[in-house]
């Protein structure tokens, strides 16, 4: 029941918004309602699916250019009359974001929810390895040197610096 009012909520948003825009520039009811129904449809699959894997921000961004390629696609299509189709599907797209934005934090508390059944892992394969043992051993910058005298090799200890008084 949580998904069909998220999903009547988002068909009303999406008519009302293409109803103002779209109706400014002439365009008929019919292909306005046509339009809002099929980008309901693969809008709210999308919200379903991928809001809660990659947030609110990167959903609404999708839901910019899907909602901007789509009326596009559609309008030319369906609109008979002369339109200036990418003003028309520019302006509706930007206007439809701000309503997804808002949409998307209503669908994040109320529909989705504790829901999700598996909690998707978002570590790459790099970031789960970060704290795996090294087995590697330090290589040596200098080799130790040998004693003239006995052949062994000896420590070899670092010499002093002599600081310049600054003063």
């Amino acid at each position: 029941m949580k998904y069909i009012t998220a999903l009547i909520i988002k068909f009303i948003m999406l008519t009302a918004v293409l109803w103002i825009v779209l109706g400014i520039f002439g365009v008929s009811f019919a292909d306005i309602l046509l339009t809002s129904i099929v980008l309901t449809g693969v809008s709210f699959i999308g919200d379903v699916f991928i809001l809660p894997r990659v947030g609110n921000m990167v959903a609404t961004l999708a839901d910019f250019g899907l909602a901007f390629v789509m009326i596009w696609l559609m309008g030319s299509v369906l609109f008979e009359q002369p339109v200036r189709l990418g003003i028309a599907s520019l302006i509706s797209a930007m206007v439809i974001a701000a309503g997804e934005f808002v949409f998307h934090m209503y669908l994040l508390k109320q529909v989705v929810g504790n829901e999700q059944a598996v909690p998707e892992n978002r570590y790459s394969m790099h970031q789960q390895n970060i704290m795996q043992t090294e087995f590697g051993s330090e290589p040596d910058i200098k080799p130790p040197k040998k004693d003239k005298l006995s052949g062994q090799n000896h420590k070899q200890r670092p010499k002093k610096r002599k600081k310049k008084n600054p003063y």
